[in-house]
């Protein structure tokens, strides 16, 4: 059964203002279904590059394609770029025409692909499931109020959700989510096949790689590292890799929409801010089974909370991309640290994330210091894995995860 998207209602907004809309995701973060399913695109005809067919078609001439309706979504588009010119012409001279394309590779890092489109096209990410969308919830609007000044209550929040090191083992594409938490059999099965269909198929789309197993070592490496500075020279070092080419393999990763590197806020002067970025794999999942676990026993602790950092991280990219909301870290050389910095118009809110279910006043020490020296901020937030939500200062307040 086809469960809706968060992203549907930007999607609309977005067709309302640009001719071309440009879908991206990981494979299997459930486009095509989103595609087909949503009832924003069910006049829409809908063509896929997948089919070889159609792929050969468009290779030789895409005319047919183009002019076979006004309204048309192309999935896995990025396979052939010479089409794009042919629907930047049409969206040129036809208001009326809109077109959707969609694939796995992030456009925006393809130069030929957001050359031909360049400020034609509204870009969109669709990222694996949060846990409340999957749910059938509503989207955190009480997020959106803390930028308001408008805090929330302090209560119990009651779950009947199964262990978190469970949820973060499993992960949130949507095939995924089919299987019991407590599959771990099945579920390592999947991935593993996720992963080599991604190295055999994906990366042919995208670049040569000249060794696999080199990719797959870099691919390991982050996995065991997200949620860290991304250290391109200690990754070669460890590896035997060169640096130029873990640098290729990391970008490889992120124009494939499985990789984030998250930059640092830096708009407090200070020459003792690192410049260096973090680097999360999207899904908690997909880090734990490239990292070698089979069970979530035997991940350690602070790797379970790499991941519960990584999956808090899932969620904000999710609510950026419907409310245009920007999200950093912040950590300077002396040792001082923030998770994440997210900025909403000129309001800024600082969250620490914390794998734990309770939270000390010296789990805020941090965030008064940041809010200190930053008008913009508008409070703080402990994201926890506990189930009240508590007020621990004035403008600070920790909440439970589940609340996202």
């Amino acid at each position: 059964m086809y469960k809706e998207r968060w992203l549907a209602e930007k999607l609309e907004k977005s067709l309302r203002v640009s001719r071309v809309l440009i879908l991206t995701g990981a494979r299997q973060t459930g486009k095509t279904a989103l595609l087909k399913n949503e009832r924003l695109f069910k006049n829409y005809k809908y063509f896929s590059f997948d089919d070889l067919d159609v792929l050969t078609q468009a290779q030789k001439d895409p005319s047919p394609i183009i002019s076979s309706a006004r309204q048309i979504i192309i999935d896995e588009a990025q396979r052939v770029p010479k089409l794009l010119y042919s629907i930047k012409l049409a969206a040129d001279n036809e208001k009326e025409r809109r077109f959707v394309l969609s694939g796995s590779a992030n456009f925006l890092l393809l130069r030929r692909i957001s050359e031909t489109l360049a400020g034609r096209a509204a870009h969109h990410t669709l990222f694996p499931f949060t846990n409340s969308e999957y749910q059938g919830r509503q989207k955190p609007v009480w997020l959106l109020n803390m930028f308001k000044k408008v805090y929330p209550r302090e209560k119990e929040i009651i779950s009947d959700l199964p262990g978190l090191s469970q949820i973060l083992f499993r992960g949130f594409l949507p095939p995924v989510l089919e299987f019991k938490p407590d599959s771990y059999e099945e579920i390592s099965i999947w991935w593993n096949g996720y992963i080599k269909t991604y190295l055999e198929r994906d990366l042919r789309d995208l670049s040569q790689v000249a060794s696999l197993p080199d990719f797959r070592a870099v691919m390991q490496l982050l996995a065991l590292r997200t949620a860290s500075l991304v250290d391109q020279s200690g990754i070669s070092r460890d590896t035997g890799i060169s640096q130029p080419t873990v640098h290729r393999y990391i970008n490889l990763l992120e124009a494939s929409n499985l990789y984030v590197r998250l930059r640092p806020f830096t708009q407090i002067k200070s020459k003792s801010i690192t410049k260096s970025p973090k680097g999360y794999f999207i899904d908690p999942g997909l880090a734990a089974h490239l990292a070698g676990y089979r069970d979530p026993s035997a991940i350690d602790e602070k790797f379970m909370g790499n991941l519960f950092e990584s999956m808090i991280l899932l969620n904000f990219l999710c609510l950026s991309e419907m409310y245009g909301m920007n999200v950093y870290f912040w950590r300077t050389r002396d040792g001082k640290k923030i998770d994440f910095i997210l900025e909403y118009g000129r309001a800024i809110l600082p969250v620490e994330v914390k794998m734990s279910d309770k939270v000390q006043y010296a789990d805020i020490q941090n965030l008064l210091d940041f809010i200190s020296v930053n008008r913009q901020a508008v409070g703080g937030l402990v994201i926890y894995s506990g189930r009240n939500i508590k007020k621990l200062s004035s403008n600070i307040f920790a909440v439970p995860w589940i609340m996202l």
